[in-house]
This record gives structure tokens, C-alpha cells and sequence, in this order.
């Protein structure tokens, strides 16, 4: 066999070794969950109430159904939770729009929509 020959084999199995053939799946984490999915709907937050794991995420996104406009704001977090800016939209939307948070601090977050807060409200619990 020729030395090209030789460095062609040695090439596709270094190839399929690491994984780089074509079509072949990228590697899946394994222990990462899926955020936990709010509907953000007229008058409520469906679940009104969601569990997670330290470091999970809350996905919200807006019904198509709806006619008024929304927004998810923190009310009240853990005493330590730093950046607490971030855990609220910065718009209200009526259709079409979504809003992810990851949670890194374990505790309690109350959330409620500014334009209908006595209606609108949800807690999302972080466990360690």
C-alpha cells in the first residue's frame, strides 16, 4: 500500500473516531432538563406555580389567543438573588413572544404581571 494510501485509512479512522463523519448526532448533555414551560395567557400564568432545580430555567411564552398586553415581573426573590432586574421582561407583548430565565439562587420567586397584578401571579420554587 502506498504511503498516501496509509495516511488516507489513518485519517478517516482518526476521522470516525472523534466523531466527525457526516451526519453523525451531536453529543447530548446528559442531566439537562428542559425549562419548565409558563403560558403567559389573558389573565393568568398557567401553571400558576412551577418547581425546579438550582440552575433550571423557566420558559414563558405568550398565548396567540390573547387581547391584552402582558409582562412577567419579579415581585420578590431570595434575600441573597443578585441582578434582580433581569428576572422581568422589559416590554409588555400581547402574542408572540417568549421569555427564558435560568435560576442559579435556591428559594422562592413570586411573579406577577404589572398590568394585572391582582389577577396575574405565579411562583416559581428553586430547590438545591
Amino acid at each position: 500500500m502506498s504511503v498516501r494510501g496509509r495516511r488516507a485509512i489513518g485519517l478517516a479512522a482518526a476521522c470516525a473516531a472523534a466523531g466527525c463523519l457526516a451526519g453523525a448526532p451531536a453529543p447530548v448533555q446528559a442531566g439537562t432538563p428542559k425549562p419548565k414551560v409558563v403560558t403567559v395567557a389573558d389573565f393568568y400564568f398557567g401553571p400558576s406555580s412551577v418547581k425546579i432545580r438550582k440552575g433550571g430555567k423557566v420558559k414563558w411564552v405568550w398565548a396567540s389567543t390573547n387581547v391584552e398586553p402582558h409582562d412577567v415581573h419579579l415581585k420578590s426573590g431570595p434575600k441573597k438573588l443578585k441582578k434582580r432586574g433581569t428576572y422581568s421582561t422589559k416590554t409588555t407583548a400581547v402574542t408572540n413572544a417568549k421569555f427564558v430565565h435560568a435560576f442559579p439562587t435556591p428559594g422562592t420567586y413570586r411573579f406577577i404581571c404589572t398590568i394585572h397584578p391582582t389577577k396575574m401571579k405565579m411562583t416559581v420554587t428553586v430547590k438545591k
